[in-house]
Formats: C-alpha cells, structure tokens, sequence
C-alpha cells in the first residue's frame, strides 16, 4: 500500500516538474534559431504578449455598461382588526451615466487601451533588442577575451625570456617591467570581459538552466556590408511621441468625464405599489425620477485639475511631434556614421596577419619588446572600438527597421 502511494505522488511530482519546465529547442543550426528560440521562452517576452491582452481587458473594464438599482419598500399594520400594507418595488436607471457620460466613458477606454498597447508594443521591442545584442556582445567578448589571452601569453614568453638572462641592462629591465605591468592591466581587462560575459550567459541560464549552450558557431558575425536607410521609409512613430498621444487623448477624455459630473445626476425608472386593506388589494403604477442638485460643489476642482492637466499633456505632445523629425534624421545620422566607420576598419583576418608579423619581428630581434606592448594595445584598443561602433550601428539600425514597420528579425536573416 505504502509503495503504491508513493508511485502516485513521484508520477504527479514528476508530470508537474515536466510541465514547469521550459522546453528545449531542436535543431538549432543558426542565429536566427537560437534567437527564435530564446524569445519563444523568454518570460519579459511572453509578459508583453499578456499586455497586450491586457490593453483590451483595460478598455472593456472602462466601458462596462452600469447595472440598474432596484429598490423595494413595504410596510405592514392593523386598522380595526384587518390588516393593512403596501409594497412598493422600483427600478432605477442612471440616465447620466448611460445617455451623458457614456461618450466621455468610451473615448477614455480607447486611449487607456492605446496607451498600454503602446507600452506592450515598446516592451516586446526592448527584449527583441536585447536579445540581439546580447547575441553580438557575446561574440565580440569571445574575440575580445581572445585577444587579451594571446596578448597575456606573449608578454609571458617575453618576461620568460628576459629573467633568463643573467645580466639585464637598464633597457632590458625597463622593458621585463613594462611587460609586468601589461600583464597586470590585461589581467583587469580579461577578469572585466569574463564577468560581463558570464552576466549575459546567466540571463539564458535562469530560463534554460543548463540545457542550452550558447555555442559559438550560432553567434552572429561581423556584417561586412549594412543596409542603406531613408526617413522616407518610417511607417511608424516613435515611441515616444504615441505615448504622448495617448496620455493626451485620455486628458481629453478625463476633462470631459469631469465635466459631465458638474452636471446634475438624474435617474428615473417604473415603480410598481400594491396595497392591501383587509381582504382587499389593488396595485398602483408610476414612476420615479430622482436628480441631484448642484448646490454645494459645480465639481470645479476636478474640472480646473483635468483641464491643467490636459494643458500639460498638450505640450508634451507638441514638443514630441516637433522632436520626433529630428530624433529620426539623427538616428539615421549616428547609424550612418558607425556604419562608415565600420567599413574603414580592418577585418579579423587582417588583425592576425599584423599580429602575427609583430610576434614573428619580435623573434628575430627586430623590434624591441616596448614595440610589441604598444602593438598588442593598439590592436585590443582598435578592436574594442570596433565593436563599440557595432553595437551603435545595431542599435540604430533595428530601431530603423522597427520604425520602418519591419520585426528585428529580419536582420538576422
């Protein structure tokens, strides 16, 4: 009996863990896989998916129709030993909220839903950005942490060579030091390049955990040619001008609710009233109209608030619209200028072939070992700033393509 309840409880533990874990993807063969795959688990990512739901859900809630009152009264005695009643039963409707208030209500859920698509719209973007870029960054700290080891070696086979000899001149003692010192700053660097690496790894493995490599041959490679881009081609807005919209349509909406309830509230409704004297009923029909009276409070505070409120809004939308031209030339701008910068750097093939040519110099004694440091530094230097005008040319460029109403996917191809 014992063994057939624990089976139960290991095969339900079993089917639970099952489905609490992330699945894996297969035959994964390219970059574009593995981003694939990554987003389809990435949790930030299936979050905005439910925004998106919850955009619509926003605007149902505003709009939901209201419920009417139902009111009931009775009252019961005795008259000269017979008994006397009423009942008296009513439904109410509120006129205001249904026939008044009902547009205000409604243009307030279609900007509330706007505006939290717009959100949704922004967050599913950021993580396809990010994913991306982690993708590239991951490269260019592997080629990154390449260079720094080699250099490490090189300097060590120098500093090797140097406490080998008995006797040092000043010179060759200035220079096994210099080299000491490049160990050590190449050390900083590669323990700096390590942990960032690590960093991204870890935001992978908290949603696969360990079951999926980020192999190198799945990384993305340097783009040895970027595309051409044009304003003429936005189809979109940015961001931050359709949120500007949005929260300006829902001022608007918020000012005119505010101002249908300076109004006076009204609701009407039938009423039904049965009597009873004795052994006698009879019913009466009629109808009830209540109205409140604005005597005390016009609702002038919240008019005054939902009407600065919209001047605010109205400015900051205006602002955004003048920006948003410019904002986009200077995208296109910065693009253009990483991206030129980009075709006049050299590639990695080139990179070796110099490094190799300082290394073999240096062997045959024909440079001295300050020559080889500032080599090595130059080259680590020359390829950190490649891959930083990378990084701006892929930042711009997907921005450009999201604005040109195409998905970052698309540069994976």
């Amino acid at each position: 009996m014992r063994f057939l309840v624990l089976t139960i409880i290991l095969y339900f533990s079993n089917g639970a863990w099952a489905q609490n874990e992330v699945p894996i993807c297969k035959a994964i063969k390219s970059t574009r896989d593995l981003y694939g795959c990554i987003l389809q688990n990435h949790p930030d990512y299936k979050s905005s998916q439910v925004n998106h739901e919850i955009a619509s859900a926003a605007r149902a809630k505003i709009n939901q129709w209201p419920n009417p009152q139902v009111s009931l009264k009775s009252v019961a005695g005795t008259r000269a030993g017979e008994n006397n009643g009423s009942t008296e039963v009513g439904v109410t409707v509120d006129l205001t909220e249904w026939l008044v208030k009902r547009p205000a209500l409604s243009g307030l859920g279609k900007s509330e839903e706007k505006s939290l698509k717009v959100d949704a719209e922004e967050k599913e973007f950021k993580v396809k950005l990010q994913v991306i870029k982690d993708l590239y960054r991951l490269r260019q700290l592997t080629e990154e942490l390449e260079i720094a080891t080699d250099a490490m070696g090189t300097f060590s086979k120098i500093e090797n060579q140097f406490k080998s000899r008995r006797a040092r001149g000043p010179e060759q003692e200035i220079t096994l030091n210099l080299v000491q010192l490049a160990q050590g700053d190449y050390q900083l660097k590669k323990n700096h390049l390590t942990i960032e690496k690590a960093e991204i790894e870890l935001k992978y493995k908290s949603v696969f955990s360990d079951r999926l490599e980020l192999k190198k041959e799945w990384l993305p490679t340097l783009k040895s040619t970027w595309p051409e881009v044009k304003v003429t081609q936005f189809s979109r807005a940015p961001f931050e001008l359709r949120k500007a919209e949005a929260e300006k349509e829902k001022a608007e909406a918020e000012k005119g609710i505010a101002n249908v309830d300076s109004w006076p509230k009204i609701s009407a409704g039938p009423v039904i009233e049965r009597n009873t004297e004795g052994p006698a009923q009879y019913y009466n029909y009629g109808f009830n109209l209540n109205v409140s009276l604005p005597l005390f409070s016009l609702n002038g505070g919240a008019r005054e608030f939902a009407g600065k409120n919209l001047i605010k809004s109205e400015y900051e939308y205006n602002y955004a619209l003048k920006k948003a031209p410019f904002a986009n030339q200077i995208l296109i701008q910065k693009y253009e200028s990483a991206v030129e910068a980009l075709k006049k750097s050299s590639d990695g093939d080139s990179l070796k072939k110099k490094h190799n040519l300082i290394d073999s110099l240096f062997r045959q004694g024909l440079t001295s070992g300050a020559t080889i440091i500032e080599a090595h530094r130059q080259i680590y230097d020359f390829t950190t700033s490649q891959h930083e005008h990378e990084m701006t040319a892929l930042d711009g460029y997907l921005m450009i393509n999201f604005l040109s109403g195409k998905d970052p996917e698309e540069f994976l191809k």
